[in-house]
């Protein structure tokens, strides 16, 4: 009821090695001795209630330990990261098919039998994905041959982009997995229609959950890596391959999209210091009745900061992207890529004269993460391979 009438339960971000504090919280807003935040302040949790016809909960045998039991919200915060990680993969893969056009890399990279050799099939669905992005484009087949082989960053696109898919996947089925696991303690269990028994037991533990949320910002610093590489290339005059300095179209006092790379480098730097893994930690407690302690809720804490901010850097690769590929006129991106550039140049047109960039990757941002560019590619080549 709670949720269909958009009443959030207040409860503290912070200082929270697994789950009972914050657990605790939320609770108290069920039982009505707790806050609820209206108009975005946290107010006594009972006259809220009240005012929306809802009686609070009064608790049962078991049933208050249960809800400060657990990986209640580390698995919570986990699902949140992971549904953004995957959906910001595809984002990433979308923008790696506008700098491999932007760069004018050589699709020779992308032959399946070089990603079949590899028998990784994160790394062969992202070389597919590559493929069929960047099918019929103009500047593609003119630069085919132009080079015996590109940058790593180009050159091994598919490998390092299946490289961090896989951490992805692979924190995908354990976290999901915990969500449909029973982490309380202790445990009852039906011993004939009249009796039971209750087990204690360590069932509330977050290792699976935090060690694996841990490795969702891993993949997003490996995907950043790339990124904020590409972004470097495509500004740099030194290694662009002929494009403007910064991409000014008009030099002088214009200094282009230089500032782009360093929000990018910025973004980069913070996503590997959240990339440190959090799990591996102990700091015992309750008088080391818990000792260890999995320090799960942090590592799905900052999973999801990760993702943020890698949504960020993604926003930027294809802003960068998109001003290059203006630059190769006549010349054409690929038909389904070319659907992108003209859905994001309605509100975004060409940087001509310096300009304050914030709202454009603002906007961008928005469609990275709503995942509306992923929908309009997906429209003209089909679902994107994970």
């Amino acid at each position: 009821q709670m949720l269909n009438l958009d009443l959030i339960p207040y409860a503290p971000g912070e200082g929270s090695v697994g789950y009972l504090g914050v657990e605790a919280h939320l609770a108290m807003a069920y039982i009505g001795e707790g806050k609820i935040y209206e108009n975005g302040k946290p107010v006594p949790a009972l006259g809220v209630l009240e005012k929306h016809g809802l009686t609070p909960l009064k608790l049962s045998y078991k049933e208050g330990l249960t809800m400060t039991n657990g990986t209640i919200t580390v698995t919570a915060l986990g699902l949140l990261a992971l549904y953004e990680a995957l959906t910001t993969m595809q984002n990433i893969e979308l923008g790696g098919g506008l700098c491999s056009e932007a760069l004018r890399a050589t699709t020779k990279a992308l032959d399946p039998r070089i990603h079949q050799a590899k028998h990784h099939q994160e790394q062969i669905t992202s070389a597919s994905n590559l493929r069929r992005m960047l099918a019929g484009s103009q500047i593609c087949e003119k630069y085919r041959d132009a080079k015996v082989q590109d940058a790593y960053v180009l050159r091994a696109m598919a490998q390092l982009n299946g490289s961090a898919k896989k951490l992805i996947r692979e924190a995908y089925e354990v976290i999901v997995n915990e969500m449909h696991s029973i982490s309380d303690n202790p445990e009852i269990f039906a011993e004939g229609e009249d009796d039971g028994v209750a087990l204690m037991c360590g069932n509330f533990d977050g290792s699976f959950v935090g060690s694996h949320a841990d490795m969702i910002p891993m993949a997003c610093a490996i995907a950043a890596n790339v990124m904020e590489r590409c972004t470097d290339r495509m500004v740099n005059r030194n290694l662009n391959d002929g494009l403007p300095t910064f991409l000014v179209s008009n030099p002088g006092l214009n200094s282009g999209l230089m500032i782009t790379q360093y929000t990018a480098a910025g973004l980069v730097n913070e996503i590997r210091h959240l990339a440190v893994p959090v799990t591996i930690d102990n700091v015992p407690t309750c008088a080391n009745q818990e000792d260890p302690v999995s320090m799960a809720y942090y590592a799905s804490k900052k999973a999801g900061q990760a993702v943020r901010k890698l949504q960020y850097i993604t926003a930027i690769e294809i802003y960068v992207a998109l001003q290059a590929i203006d630059f190769l006129k006549p010349l054409e991106p690929s038909p389904a890529l070319a659907k992108v550039r003209d859905f994001i140049r309605k509100k975004v047109p060409f940087v001509d004269h310096d300009r304050f960039l914030y709202p454009d990757i603002e906007y961008i941002f928005g469609l990275v993460q709503d995942g509306t560019l992923v929908d309009i590619l997906e429209k003209e080549i089909g679902e994107l391979e994970f």
